[in-house]
């Protein structure tokens, strides 16, 4: 009986057992994911922008689609050590990338000297809008 007594103890701390946090990450793995986030809208933007829709929805669809992954990344080595509580704090007053994301939206368009394109059914202020194809 009191061997099962014991077990119940142990059987109850171990359930009570956390998983141990990562050690943070360093500040060259933080600049380095995020210098591999901007380099990804660097190199997206001349695709997904189609210099109609606002430059916010253009950033949002860089953000939420080839980038993705990048973002992914580099919000992942700054929220490492944080509790889930931490990290749902952090992600919700997270805006830089998405500002980021505008700024270079914004010096693409001045820079780029191409005309506008007509937008398209598969444009990005459609796609975030979830509008449809006009029926011809």
């Amino acid at each position: 009986m009191k061997t099962v007594g014991v077990m119940a103890v142990f059987l109850a701390l171990a359930a009570c057992t956390t998983t141990p946090r990562l050690p943070p990450a360093s500040e060259q793995e933080q600049s380095a994911s995020v210098a591999k986030f901007v380099t990804c809208l660097d190199k997206n933007v001349a695709k997904v922008d189609d210099r109609v829709s606002d430059a916010s929805t253009i950033a949002a669809a860089l953000v939420e689609g080839p980038c993705a992954a990048d973002y992914a990344a580099s919000k992942e080595t700054y929220t490492r050590n944080m509790s889930d509580r931490e990290r749902i704090m952090f992600e919700a007053k997270l805006t830089a990338p998405h500002q980021v994301a505008v700024d270079i939206v914004l010096r693409h368009r001045k820079s780029a000297k191409a005309p506008a394109r007509m937008p398209t059914a598969d444009a990005p202020s459609r796609r975030m809008q979830g509008d449809k194809a006009p029926a011809t």
